[in-house]
């Protein structure tokens, strides 16, 4: 890699990092975004989509690109908003959301640490399981970050908590299944590379 990529590389690493920094500080500083952003929210599209957003996420690792996390990141963020507010919203839709709101805006207490503490060291334990190219650990950490999204909606929600699980676990099971599908396309392909490696050079050369 030249100076000149690398630098490049760089620059676009800072604009996501102030882009994400800049999204987070809009929403919590404003409470007209935070309003629109969570009445966009109501419509479960961007339920669907974000738990979709882990494969680009586990790609990006597994290829070691942190530009592509961090982009990642940012879709994940601010898919809340991707898609209108619906006319009409479920009461455990509406209820959950209250709930969520509520949460966001106590600040930094003692429950809201404790969940940024969870939020970022599943993306750290997520992102170093694919950089390390591990399947396996990987479909743990996603495993157990949906178990823990569930347990958590179901504790702070209570019954409201019950909308979000169809798409913690549908999420899992996509991300999971693409991952085995994955994992078996690779078995073919490590065997013919271990075969090759055993031709006599010689022979190849002729």
């Amino acid at each position: 890699m030249t100076d000149r990529h690398f630098l490049s590389g760089r620059i676009v690493t800072a604009l996501l990092l102030g882009a994400i920094a800049g999204f987070l500080a809009a929403l919590f500083a404003s409470d007209a975004f935070f309003d629109w952003a969570f009445a966009r929210h109501h419509n479960m599209l961007s339920w669907a989509v974000r738990p979709l957003l882990v494969l680009p996420f586990i790609f990006f690792a597994w290829r070691r690109n942190l530009n592509g996390i961090l982009t990642t990141i940012l879709a994940l963020l601010t898919s809340m908003f991707w898609f209108p507010a619906p006319a009409e919203t479920g009461p455990r839709v509406a209820d959950f959301l209250a709930m969520e709101q509520e949460r966001l805006r106590a600040g930094l207490d003692l429950k809201n640490l404790l969940g940024l503490a969870a939020v970022l060291a599943y993306g750290w334990a997520l992102a170093a399981a694919f950089w390390m190219r591990s399947l396996l650990i990987g479909g743990a950490v996603v495993v157990a970050g949906a178990a823990g999204k569930m347990v958590w909606s179901m504790i702070e929600g209570g019954e409201s908590g019950t909308a979000l699980l169809p798409f913690a676990i549908g999420g899992a099971v996509v991300v999971v299944a693409a991952l085995i599908l994955f994992a078996m396309r690779r078995k073919p392909l490590d065997r013919r590379h271990r075969h090759t490696d055993k031709i006599d050079p010689g022979y190849r050369a002729q």
